[in-house]
């Protein structure tokens, strides 16, 4: 298993790292808007020499992080905030007061409510995960970044992104059983997935594991009709 760092939209790349304790990948993102970048979460700290290493093969050097926002608070997404200043980190206010104090002196802005405009992107609370995840949505590369309210964290990287048939099918199969142990979770699961449906989602770049590109709308709705079904 391999970290990687790979272009998935114009103007846009993941970096994923592996962490073997979980068996799992770490997906971060980066886009660069004109002559500045946005970025999307940060790692677990455990990785931060190639993250590190990989914004500045990206080109992404201190000077030209403009934004830093994060989907959720938990340790493999917000682990490298202190690499950046405080002013430019931003999380949901939900999620920063379960922060400890230390780590609310990271972040130098929050956001409140269920959605709107950030400087750069649009956000919608999701709050199945954590009391403020949110999604991340670029309209201009059509990217929506969901943190881990969908994401596929026991799944090979066989292909970084894709359409992916089969790790989707895997997803409605887990979806499938898992909505039969806790009813309940997955009506709230899909609340946050209805939510999405509000854009016009071409990628879905996940907070752990491959990316899907390519009929978006469709898979979203198949696991709705599972969930409801």
């Amino acid at each position: 298993m391999t970290n990687v760092v790979a272009p998935i939209a114009d103007s846009t790349w993941a970096i994923i790292t592996y962490e073997e304790a979980w068996k799992s990948y770490i997906n971060s993102y980066v886009i660069k808007q004109g002559d500045a970048f946005v970025l999307i979460d940060s790692q677990l700290r455990k990785h931060r020499a190639f993250f590190q290493k990989s914004l500045e093969d990206i080109g992404a050097s201190a000077e030209k992080i403009e934004y830093v926002y994060f989907t959720h608070r938990h340790p493999d997404h917000i682990g490298n905030a202190d690499l950046f200043p405080s002013r430019i980190n931003w999380i949901h206010l939900d999620d920063y007061y379960e922060l400890d104090d230390f780590s609310q002196t990271m972040f130098g802005h929050t956001f409140t409510g269920s959605g709107g405009d950030l400087p750069s992107l649009r956000f919608r609370q999701l709050s199945y995960h954590t009391e403020g995840s949110v999604a991340l949505f670029d309209p201009q590369s059509k990217v929506c970044f969901t943190g881990d309210h969908l994401c596929f964290p026991d799944a090979e990287l066989g292909s970084v992104e894709g359409d992916l048939p089969d790790d989707r099918e895997a997803y409605k199969q887990y979806i499938q059983m898992w909505k039969a142990k806790e009813p309940e979770r997955a009506v709230e699961y899909a609340e946050g997935l209805e939510i999405l449906l509000d854009w016009p989602i071409e990628i879905l770049a996940t907070g752990h594991g491959p990316i899907l590109k390519g009929n978006i709308v469709p898979f979203i709705q198949e696991i709705l009709t599972i969930v409801r079904g």
